[in-house]
């Protein structure tokens, strides 16, 4: 799930990192008005965190894996 395809963690860590600034905007503009919009606002932002930590994630292991791939250089 996580090697698939870099383009797709790419857009999955996009994603994330959307909502977890709309989960910011929500936290700092609505949170006063009611505790409900409050759990709520923190629910984006967690949820937004952990998806674009998911697709860092996979985004470091496919370029982890890159380099564990590369030949070495040639000895003199």
């Amino acid at each position: 799930m996580l090697t698939q395809d870099i383009h797709k963690s790419w857009q999955r860590f996009k994603m994330g990192l959307t909502l977890f600034v709309v989960g910011v905007l929500l936290l700092f503009t609505t949170s006063h008005l009611h505790t409900t919009l409050y759990y709520l606002s923190l629910l984006v932002l967690f949820v937004g965190f952990a998806l674009a930590m998911l697709g860092y994630f996979g985004i470091f292991i496919q370029r982890f894996s890159f380099l564990k791939n590369k030949k070495p250089p040639p000895k003199f």
